[in-house]
């Protein structure tokens, strides 16, 4: 391959976790099929679900066991997330956007989960019977759409920490542009841009199924995936248009939201160590002095606690978004740096080992899956708001109905309890008239029988 062009095969590999190799019609140690004109020209490729992942030991464990587990934690964290964050008390310009990442996150995990389960946790990986169909829902699913909702995830990333700058360090610009209204105006611009800058990828390709049978077996079906005939009838027009496509994703939707995200965090992160030092000096300057001692307790009983109360909020709720960006961007930025990494070889020069960046890029999506449900953990932990609305929305309803459950419980108890009482009482008030009519009988206090002759 000449430096400067593509390989759409390879292009395919890495960015899609195919990875079958440059001009390689061989899908696995058992799998081969026999080249054609299309593999030769870098038109088609194929692929199983058991080769497009990488080593099988590797993927298994992974998508087949990992995968299904973070998808059930993420769905019932993130499901939590949005209860409380559709709330009325919690309608904020910074909450919205919040509400929004965490449906991306909530999509981008649960959407590939069918196919994860079918394919690596039954373990139909070996004898998926493809059709043309299911191999384009299959990418459809598993490669299409969780980019297109990890990508509108990190440019609303993005837009809260901007938002918060602007909070910040310019306070009285904030209540201008941070509004809920602009705020729904930029989430639908994020996903408008999201979606469009991978719709093409939903119609590039074609689909269609091969079989093996080189191996004198059971034939075996393959997809065939054909790049569409827009994209190959013109000279050198794949090459442009995966050179478009992936570094425009690289910079746009990975490389700049990475390095503007940690611009904007260390800036907050000062902005706040100033913000609290001027706090400090000014609390220094307001000690009370001995003749206004009533009147400044006053003051801060009625008028600088409320305001103490709202600025460490405030401080709080900065805080924890600084965390939740620090969380993005550790595995956010691995994933950055392999796909930059991936275009530079393939558009400039070649040297990357195709092998091992399978393995790195599907270790690194299960990392970036384990940090969605941790943003519940860091909601509960740092913001009060979150956590008292979380409290009175799930926590004291479940309380209320287990403890009706359990007084119920001892009510009937105690009503057997009576019952027993008041059966013992008409009991022994019987047996003391029957023997008080027999003379010379008496019934002593321990409520022993004596007789006397």
């Amino acid at each position: 391959m000449e430096d400067g062009e593509l390989e759409p095969d390879i292009y395919e590999a890495v960015t899609d976790m195919i990875l079958s190799g440059a001009n390689s019609t061989i899908l696995a140690d058992n799998i081969t099929i026999n080249s054609t004109g299309c593999e030769r020209e870098g038109t088609c490729y194929y692929f199983t679900a058991g080769t497009r992942y990488g080593a099988i030991h590797l993927v298994q464990p992974l998508l087949g066991v990992i995968w299904p587990i973070l998808t059930v934690i993420t769905l019932t964290s993130n499901t939590l997330i949005i209860l409380v964050l559709t709330r009325p008390l919690m309608r904020s310009p910074t909450n919205l956007v919040l509400l929004a990442m965490a449906v991306c996150d909530l999509l981008t995990i649960t959407i590939p989960a069918p196919w994860y389960f079918y394919l690596f946790s039954i373990g139909n990986h070996q004898n998926m019977w493809w059709t043309g169909t299911l191999c384009y829902v299959f990418d459809f699913m598993v490669e299409t759409t969780p980019q297109m909702f990890h990508s509108a995830s990190n440019l609303l990333t993005l837009a809260l920490a901007v938002q918060r700058y602007i909070y910040v360090c310019h306070a009285t610009t904030a209540k201008q542009w941070c509004t809920i209204a602009r705020s729904k105006l930029v989430i639908v611009l994020i996903l408008f841009l999201s979606v469009g800058h991978m719709i093409s990828r939903t119609v590039d390709r074609k689909y269609t199924t091969v079989f093996d049978d080189t191996k004198g077996s059971e034939p075996i079906p393959v997809c065939r995936v054909e790049f569409s005939s827009w994209l190959t009838s013109a000279p050198n027009s794949l090459n442009i248009y995966f050179n478009t496509f992936f570094w425009f994703r690289v910079l746009f939707v990975q490389l700049f939201p990475c390095i503007s995200l940690v611009i904007l965090n260390i800036l907050l992160f000062s902005a706040m160590r100033r913000a609290e030092s001027r706090r400090r000096r000014l609390t220094v300057n307001r000690q009370p002095t001995t003749i206004k001692t009533t009147n400044n307790r006053r003051s801060s009983i009625f008028g600088l606690s409320k305001e103490n109360r709202r600025q460490r909020d405030a401080n709080s709720t900065t805080m924890m978004l600084i965390v939740v960006i620090a969380v993005f961007l550790v595995v956010e930025i691995p994933l950055a740096v392999m796909s930059a990494l991936h275009t530079i070889s393939s558009s400039v020069y070649e040297f990357m080992n195709y092998k091992l960046a399978k393995d790195i890029v599907i270790f690194i999506d299960t990392m970036i899956c384990v940090s969605y449900p941790v943003n519940f953990g860091i909601y509960c932990g740092m913001s009060r708001q979150f956590r008292n609305t979380f409290s009175s929305l799930i926590i004291s309803p479940c309380v209320r109905l287990f403890r009706r459950k359990t007084r119920s419980g001892e009510n009937g108890d105690l009503a057997e309890e009576n019952t027993a009482a008041d059966k013992s009482r008409w009991n022994n008030g019987a047996a003391s008239t029957k023997i008080s009519k027999v003379p010379g009988c008496t019934t002593e206090t321990n409520g022993l029988l004596t007789t006397n002759f």
